[in-house]
């Protein structure tokens, strides 16, 4: 076989496994190629090296460099498991004894066996060992044509159709990755932006009262009737590293699910997303919570819906980090307090379902139009479900008891304050600003022992609580009993100028009113 049959020989096995199979061309030099068949599990990596080989040791050093190069090619594809060839085209074997270096080797300690093989005949037939194993190629018999020239002719035309075609399969994949440009998801970093100020600006991101004015989540309002916070919930956040990082996430995943879909499709999964997880933390969570991460779980939704109808792309690309990030940003929301891990989940299933009833556009399989349907189907119903069984709940948490107790206190509607007071004490009868609004109850009612009682539980689960010792101070003094009210009065001023409450003035007026009747 001479140089340019042996080339020849090389460029075939190129084209019949680039244009004839379908494989993906990894890498394409004049010596040697990678190519891949993306459509099997394990997924097939091929290596084939046109090369002279005189000594089998060289032989050995080669597959020894190729086992490193098949280590790296696993850890760029990023998948579990490969299997491969290594293959050889040679004009003739080495010579001296060169069959035991053509054994197996396994990729990343049993990721995987890459068979080593060698051709090198002028017929194109493998050697009988190894004719078993490449069977389902169907490679046919490879001609040799009868002159150099129309051979090096055939070689430029398959280096340049395999160039081609490797080029139209990345623009197809380009155009699949980079449908669409960012826009909206500007606008949504603006409105964060915004919002926030504003919070800051009437009394502090971080005030629960504040929130709940400006359309936190807030179940109580909810139920009677402001659903609009399941929406105005979405553009508000807890604190500056709160915003920092939901709008660090918006830019990175909106900026991906954006692209993938489309301005208008991502509109749709962003918001309806986020009010899917809305609700499911309406259903579960009867904290005040505000934020995107619902919808911006939504976005991780909408790439694993990606990932399902574009596996290889998804892995090639996106697939290990997005993986990665859900999977930490799931555990993180159940082993710290605080994080509505309801929204997250409820967010991240919203933003598949409605993905699939969306769908990408240009999909390679699209969906049938009856899965789109019955994923909005099953949205809805989950959606109403959760809306419902939010409803009928009945228990209330002390902490909301709290919250709802003081809105209802500033409005003066003691009655329904009342009522959840007593709810929360049910939960936690030593919850101390329940006691301590108890009291002020029984106050109003005159029951000063009633009232008195409470602010002491209170004290006792809460000895830092100011205005718990300033209020049991005025009862002493009701009762006139000084000598207790002077104790708790300074104990109320100890404890006030260390918090730096704003009502110390009113502290230092019944102090000297104390002292006064005690001379």
């Amino acid at each position: 076989m001479n140089q340019t049959e042996h080339r020849y020989l090389y460029w075939k096995l190129i084209e019949h496994y680039v244009l004839t199979k379908g494989f993906r061309l990894l890498a394409l030099h004049d010596t040697q190629a990678w190519v891949e068949d993306d459509a099997v599990k394990p997924r097939r990596v091929i290596r084939l090296v046109l090369t002279e080989v005189d000594w089998s040791n060289r032989l050995k050093r080669d597959i020894s460099h190729a086992q490193q190069q098949f280590d790296s090619i696993f850890k760029q594809l990023g998948v579990w498991k490969i299997q491969g060839e290594n293959i050889y085209v040679m004009s003739q074997p080495p010579i001296d004894s060169w069959e035991d270096a053509l054994v197996p080797f396994q990729v990343r300690k049993n990721k995987g066996t890459i068979q080593n093989l060698a051709l090198h005949t002028n017929t194109a037939q493998y050697q009988s060992t190894i004719d078993e194993v490449l069977s389902n190629d169907q490679i046919p018999a490879i001609t040799v044509l009868s002159t150099d020239e129309e051979m090096e002719a055939e070689i430029d035309q398959i280096r340049k159709k395999v160039k081609q075609e490797n080029g139209n399969r990345r623009k197809k994949e380009e155009n699949t990755l980079f449908y669409g440009k960012p826009r909206f998801i500007y606008a949504l970093l603006f409105s964060f932006v915004v919002m926030f100020f504003i919070l800051e600006t009437n009394g502090g991101s971080t005030n629960i009262q504040v929130l709940i004015e400006y359309g936190a989540k807030y179940n109580p309002l909810i139920m009677e009737g402001e659903w609009w916070r399941l929406v105005t919930s979405m553009f508000l956040h807890i604190g500056l590293l709160h915003l920092f990082f939901n709008a660090m996430a918006l830019f990175f995943l909106g900026t991906a699910v954006e692209q993938l879909f489309g301005t208008f499709r991502f509109v749709v999964i962003y918001f309806l997303a986020g009010i899917f997880g809305s609700i499911v933390s309406f259903a579960f969570n009867d904290y005040v919570s505000a934020g995107a991460s619902g919808a911006l779980f939504g976005c991780f939704g909408a790439l694993l819906y990606f990932g399902m109808k574009h596996p290889t792309l998804f892995f090639r690309t996106l697939g290990k980090n997005i993986l990665f990030l859900l999977g930490f940003n799931l555990v993180l929301g159940f082993i710290v307090p605080g994080i509505d891990n309801g929204a997250h989940i409820g967010g991240l299933l919203g933003g598949f379902f409605i993905a699939a009833f969306v769908r990408m556009p240009k999909e390679k399989k699209p969906t049938p139009i009856i899965y789109s349907i019955t994923a909005f189907i099953v949205y809805g119903i989950a959606a109403l479900a959760l809306l419902y069984f939010g409803q009928q709940s009945t228990s209330t948490s002390p902490e909301l008891a709290v919250l709802e107790a003081q809105r209802l206190f500033e409005e003066e509607n003691y009655e329904e304050a009342q009522a959840y007071i007593c709810a929360g004490l049910q939960e936690n009868d030593r919850q101390p600003q329940l006691l301590f609004m108890q009291a002020y109850v029984d106050v109003q009612d005159e029951n000063l022992d009633e009232a008195q009682m409470n602010l002491e539980l209170a004290l006792e689960e809460q000895e830092e609580f100011p205005e718990a010792w300033f209020n049991l101070t005025l009862i002493h003094l009701e009762n006139e009993e000084y000598e207790r009210a002077q104790e708790t009065i300074s104990e109320a001023i100890d404890y006030g100028e260390a918090l730096q409450i704003e009502t110390m003035d009113q502290y230092y007026e019944i102090e000297e009113q104390i002292l006064a009747e005690m001379d």
